[in-house]
């Protein structure tokens, strides 16, 4: 059996075709250096090189063993750059989880960042109902998530990301739609549209605490499970919103988004992961989601 120094070695003098080359190269003396050669031919029990006075050449054992020498050092090579970028967090896998009210905004923001910053990470994102991420999270299905607080937190780091404003989201021909900003309680008589709160329990408790503070309970004709789907239903004229500001800056034209007075809530967005997990690749994740946040 020979190892990957000898395979070096052989690489060496296969590429050279000099003895005295190729022990330089590796930092020997040529007399053990032609002694590992030979070790190896007789191991492997073919002549690898052909010697003359003159030169130095491959016989067809030796130019196949180059070919699958090259292949192992390079695959030797390779597993070793992913452990070390592993051991730092620039390589690996990350399933990263988010809630349907998180998916506009600072999702695409935090995901090309990561292309960006960690190009060795692969990054696998899982659309899931807010009540199902905890348990996801504690169970090793999910490395992170990026969720809507306030969020279930027992056994889990959560960090805040991001405070949002809320605004009001209303079809152009809403008789509000022309104001410049609003009271919550100026939507009492208005139907709404809201993520279900199975989607995003610590959102949806937050609009209707918004709505409870306004002195009214919203009637609530229609639940959608992606914030592309509320905004439809805004548009085709079925009902308002209220959401945060990020989400609504890529509402379409027949949607207006206008600011609420009023209120000092904030919608928040933050990073959960699990207690205790000490992955490099997380505590890199989280440098790079939050250095995400800071750049918009």
């Amino acid at each position: 059996m020979i190892d990957f120094r000898q395979l070096d070695l052989f690489v060496a003098v296969a590429e050279e075709l000099h003895f005295g080359r190729a022990a330089a190269r590796v930092g020997m003396a040529q007399p053990p250096f032609s002694q590992q050669i030979r070790r190896i031919e007789r191991t492997l029990g073919a002549v690898l090189l052909d010697r003359t006075s003159r030169r130095v050449s491959l016989t067809p054992a030796g130019a196949a063993l180059l070919i699958e020498a090259r292949h192992l050092i390079a695959r030797r090579d390779r597993a070793i750059d992913t452990v070390r970028r592993t051991s730092i967090g620039d390589a690996g896998t990350l399933r990263l989880g988010f809630s349907a009210s998180a998916a506009v905004g600072l999702l695409p923001l935090v995901v090309r960042h990561v292309r960006q910053n960690m190009p060795g990470v692969t990054l696998l994102i899982d659309d899931r109902d807010g009540t199902d991420i905890p348990a996801a999270l504690r169970s090793g299905a999910l490395d992170a998530a990026i969720v809507r607080a306030p969020f279930s937190a027992d056994g889990l780091i959560v960090e805040t990301l991001l405070r949002d404003a809320f605004v009001a989201v209303l079809p152009v021909t809403h008789p509000l739609a022309s104001e410049h900003e609003i009271a919550v309680e100026d939507l009492a008589d208005s139907p709404f549209i809201l993520f279900p709160r199975s989607a995003s329990p610590g959102f949806h408790d937050t609009v209707i605490s918004l709505c409870a503070g306004a002195g009214f309970s919203p009637d609530i004709v229609q639940e959608a499970n992606a914030w592309l789907s509320v905004v439809g239903l805004v548009e085709s004229g079925l009902g308002v919103t209220i959401a945060p500001a990020m989400a609504a800056s890529a509402c379409p034209p027949s949607v207006k988004p206008i600011a609420l007075t009023g209120s000092h809530k904030r919608a928040e967005l933050a990073l959960a992961s699990r207690k205790g997990d000490h992955s490099q690749l997380i505590a890199r994740f989280r440098l790079v989601a939050r250095s995400a946040v800071t750049s918009k």
